[in-house]
């Protein structure tokens, strides 16, 4: 499989990526939250980011957006960009670790921050009653 974008190192490789440098922004959540927000999502989620270490999953959204302003400084979700914070970038055929949870396709690459946000909101408001 040949990688959509050249930032997408080849095979099963990792690449330790400064977030903002390659046009995107990056929303983390705990993966039992990720869970809940890609079932909302379905079809409308661009790819996404599931590190099997850390229990997260990280979707690419676009640069400041006022959507993920309400997330800024959040307990649970971790919105990052201009701000020399990192990502690692898997591979196409990783599947460990960190691997594509949804793979990016040029028509799937970035998740509308407005839908993101709101599938996020309402994901946390159906699990109350797990720890956050």
């Amino acid at each position: 499989m040949v990688a959509p974008h050249d930032w997408i190192p080849p095979g099963g490789g990792v690449r330790w990526t400064r977030i903002g440098e390659l046009g995107w922004h990056a929303l983390t959540v705990p993966t039992y939250l990720g869970d809940r927000v890609l079932a909302a999502l379905g079809d409308a989620s661009g790819a996404v980011i599931e590190e099997d270490v850390e229990h997260r999953q990280t979707w690419l959204i676009e640069p400041n957006s006022p959507a993920m302003q309400r997330f800024h400084g959040h307990p649970v979700v971790s919105v990052r960009g201009d701000d020399d914070s990192f990502l690692f970038v898997p591979g196409m055929t990783r599947d460990h670790t960190v691997w594509w949870r949804v793979a990016p396709r040029d028509d799937r690459l970035l998740t509308d921050a407005e839908l993101l946000a709101t599938a996020v909101v309402n994901a946390r408001g159906r699990g109350r009653g797990r720890a956050s």
